[in-house]
């Protein structure tokens, strides 16, 4: 199966004020972090809503075909245009994440699923951080055409797999930030 990945990097960040894509950790911006980790992709794509290129980021970009619709749309863009069997889908706002737990996420899929999601240990189910099947694209264009954006419903209607990702596994990689307060706390040393 060839699996390849998507950044979700289109919200409006309103809880952060600023586009979270451009936050900085490390001195790169979220969005160069995270494209330099999982570089080993074949296939890679950048989800934007909006269509705005990322100056330090050579991956293509994609709009969403429903606007203004969140993650939900740029999962169902960039399903429905990529050329893999699946991908491995993360947002923009968990910088942290690590090539061996996406080969983690990507090495579970198998044909006996439509999605492998990671969960933390506490029991969250973090559907931003995931493998899905190129075929999902018509399950999350039928949320959104219901009017209902949630991807955690779109879930209830797929056969998945959930990961544990563990202390060990790198549980602190699934941390994702929103707000200004989670930015600080990402940032201490």
């Amino acid at each position: 199966m060839k699996i390849g990945c998507v950044i979700l990097a289109g919200g409006k960040s309103s809880r952060m004020g600023k586009d979270k894509a451009l936050l900085e950790i490390n001195g790169k911006n979220f969005i160069k972090q995270l494209t330099e980790e999982l570089d080993w992709f074949g296939e890679k794509l950048i989800a934007r809503g909006n269509n705005s290129e990322i100056q330090e980021v050579s991956w293509p970009v994609m709009p969403d075909v429903y606007q203004e619709r969140g993650p939900i749309g740029g999962l169902h863009a960039a399903l429905s245009l990529c050329e893999s069997d699946a991908l491995f889908c993360v947002s923009c706002d968990m910088p942290l994440i690590q090539s061996p737990l996406a080969k983690s996420l990507c090495d579970s899929m198998d044909e006996a699923c439509d999605a492998v999601v990671a969960k933390a240990e506490d029991g969250r189910i973090h559907p931003l951080c995931a493998v899905y099947r190129k075929e999902a694209a018509a399950v999350f264009e039928e949320q959104i055409l219901s009017g209902n954006n949630r991807i955690m419903s779109a879930l209830d209607k797929m056969r998945v797999k959930y990961i544990t990702i563990d202390f060990e596994r790198g549980a602190q990689q699934l941390f994702n930030v929103n707000t200004p307060e989670e930015y600080l706390e990402i940032r201490k040393p």
